[in-house]
């Protein structure tokens, strides 16, 4: 409660409990508790209520004892006298963290349906014309009395069809998503991947590196996780020069935030030039891209939203360093993926 002015007349023990400060520093300094993003409109709302009497709705981040920030639905209802005059204000804060993530968990949810839908419809129109442009190029091919010069050419044509062609049929799985989990093995699925590029890894001289430490099987929904590691191995190999070097590790291992909790981690690391720092905060947004020219900047985004579908991590290492650089990605899946949610402690 607070009395016309603003200035605090009670609060409850709850508030203090988790501000972790005595009430009288409520009167001067409890601004300071409130999250520096979020301290200018609290107060501009705050003003305005006081100032015109309009009741008072804000969310923001409030700070607890122990450092940790959690959004908040604050309220404020003005207590008038018979004549009108606000006498007092009677708030109240809501602790609504969980429902903020929720809210969050959709929104990723519905965009990567969103992107899904858009990504197989662009496939769909490609894929007709490529196939004709395909089967045109092979006829072409047929003709013993072309040039040399000309069946080379024709031959690269028909190389960068087939990755095109390769592009439009990893789109199209990943729309066409399976319907439940299956016991999977992360091994067969990096091999596919790296089947799909091969004639990329040969062409550029790349050397490919595995190591495969287990044999667990993943209870994951197959085609999602293969996009994961398509983006992942494709972008390693878009970032790595001629006669480079791409690492795949496949391991058992404990997840970062909760050690108790085993599962997969795969690394995927390449010694390509290195990302920018200014743009690794902005890596897993949609329509960020490394590659100006010819990435739109979906990959990791969606990568990132299929890997937290499945209750798991990734994190970046890189250097951007002449003398040692690259990039390392680390996928780490727990046992109890979508079939088994990990228990909430």
């Amino acid at each position: 409660m607070r009395d016309a002015t603003g200035q605090y007349i009670y609060c409850n023990q709850r508030l203090l409990d988790y501000v972790g400060r005595p009430a009288e520093w409520l009167q001067d300094q409890a601004w300071e508790a409130v999250h520096p993003e979020d301290i200018h409109t609290t107060l501009q709302r705050w003003k305005l209520s006081i100032e015109t009497g309009v009741p008072y709705e804000n969310e923001y981040r409030l700070r607890r004892h122990d450092g940790l920030y959690r959004w908040f639905l604050a309220r404020g209802v003005p207590i008038r006298n018979e004549a009108g005059h606000i006498q007092r204000w009677l708030g109240s804060s809501t602790d609504i963290q969980d429902q903020k993530l929720a809210e969050d968990a959709l929104r990723r949810t519905e965009k990567l349906t969103t992107a899904g839908r858009l990504a197989a419809s662009m496939a769909h129109e490609i894929n007709n014309p490529l196939n004709a442009v395909v089967n045109t190029l092979f006829l072409a091919l047929e003709d013993q009395e072309l040039s040399q010069s000309t069946r080379s050419l024709l031959e690269s044509a028909d190389r960068e069809l087939a990755r095109v062609g390769q592009f439009v049929t990893q789109t199209l799985r990943f729309h066409k998503q399976s319907t439940a989990p299956s016991d999977t093995d992360l091994g067969e699925i990096i091999d596919s991947v790296l089947a799909m590029y091969a004639l990329r890894f040969r062409s550029s001289a790349i050397r490919i590196e595995k190591q495969y430490r287990t044999q667990e099987k993943l209870r994951c929904f197959s085609s999602e996780v293969r996009q994961v590691f398509a983006n992942l191995i494709g972008n390693a190999l878009d970032a790595t020069g001629e006669e480079g070097l791409i690492h795949v590790r496949i391991r058992t291992a404990r997840t970062w935030t909760q050690p108790g909790i085993r599962g997969i981690r795969v690394l995927v690391a390449d010694t390509g030039v290195g990302i920018p720092r200014e743009l690794l905060s902005q890596l897993f947004q949609p329509f960020v891209s490394t590659k100006e020219s010819t990435g739109v900047g979906l990959g990791l985004w969606v990568s990132q939203g299929i890997v937290h579908k499945h209750n798991g991590h990734i994190r970046i290492r890189t250097s951007t360093n002449r003398t040692h650089r690259g990039t390392i990605f680390s996928v780490f899946f727990p046992f109890t993926t979508t079939a088994d949610p990990i228990p909430k402690h």
